[in-house]
């Protein structure tokens, strides 16, 4: 009886020490999120066969390379491709935007909203099928700056064999006070440098995010339920990658490429010719209001658009 006993107990305290605790599997994920944090490149795709990588196509060595980022920040998920696809309504390449929730084992991103091909799925998605999202589930490894995602990749006939999408970290350039995720809020209209109408954006009709981190930022614009009718330009959205500056209330983006309708040449970082000029003055920590400034090079001089972080 005694011998029954103990060995219950001992039992029983195997069976706990086996299972990860609740304080262990938040540690592994704060951790992970914390590496996982900031703008990833993807340089390729691995073709891995009985669990052996064995091929890695890479990006970026031919004469019009594909160019797809991928940025998380606080639970949200960022990602842009400059994949254009001419027989399409938008010109540009596609990009998403969601949220995303990471285990020891597990990546899964929940998109809603994009722009060009991925906007319009989105409608779809939310319209058609009810769903606010859709969710991607991946196999991952993450290693300091290099970041692998299984899952979702070419079909192939053989059951061994399957791909990932290989991505490296970009390297932090600064810090701002602009870094953080944010969310268009209102739009002022300007006449004379006067503001004169304040008009605001409901997150069901146009959903305008941006991102910026360690001097890079990326942004989508859904426009879908604003415009119906796909026929239309401004039906894919768009969206924007590259490098900014931000000092003493002054916000220049250097963009690189774009998504949707967004279709401007694909630029080298810090092209000052073809940045955007701003002025950027902040309410809080929070919120802040950003007002083109009038240039030669660029349109919507004197709009003003107001951002709220996204917590």
């Amino acid at each position: 009886m005694k011998f029954t006993k103990i060995f219950t107990a001992l039992a029983i305290l195997l069976l706990y020490s086996c299972v990860d605790s609740p304080k262990k599997n938040e540690e592994v994920k704060n951790e992970k999120e914390t590496i996982l944090d900031g703008f990833w490149v993807r340089k390729g795709t691995m073709q891995i066969v009985n669990n052996v990588t064995v091929d890695t196509l890479f990006y970026g060595i031919d004469i019009d390379p594909i160019r797809q980022v991928k940025a998380y920040s606080n639970k949200n998920i960022f990602w842009i491709n400059n994949v254009k696809n001419q027989n399409s309504a938008w010109k540009a390449g596609s990009g998403g935007y969601g949220k995303f929730e990471i285990t020891k084992d597990t990546l899964t991103e929940y998109m809603s909203h994009g722009s060009g091909g991925m906007g319009a799925s989105m409608r779809y998605v939310r319209d058609s099928l009810n769903q606010k999202s859709v969710k991607f589930d991946f196999a991952y490894n993450l290693n300091g700056k290099f970041y692998t995602q299984f899952g979702g990749g070419v079909p192939s006939p053989d059951e061994n064999t399957t791909y990932a999408e290989f991505y490296e970290k970009l390297p932090s350039l600064r810090k701002s006070k602009m870094d953080g995720v944010w969310k268009r809020v209102y739009e002022i209209s300007y006449v004379n440098g006067i503001a004169v109408d304040t008009t605001s954006v409901p997150t069901g009709a146009i959903l305008d995010v941006k991102v910026f981190k360690d001097g890079y930022y990326l942004v989508q614009v859904d426009q879908t339920r604003l415009i119906n009718d796909q026929s239309k330009p401004g039906y894919g959205g768009g969206g924007g990658f590259g490098q900014f500056e931000y000092n003493n209330g002054n916000l220049v983006e250097y963009g690189e490429f774009t998504s949707g309708m967004w279709n401007f040449p694909e630029n080298k970082p810090r092209d000052k010719e073809k940045a955007h000029y701003a002025s950027v003055s902040f309410y809080d920590d929070d919120m802040y209001i950003q007002i083109t400034k009038d240039t030669l090079e660029q349109g919507l001089a004197g709009r003003g658009v107001v951002y709220k972080r996204v917590q």
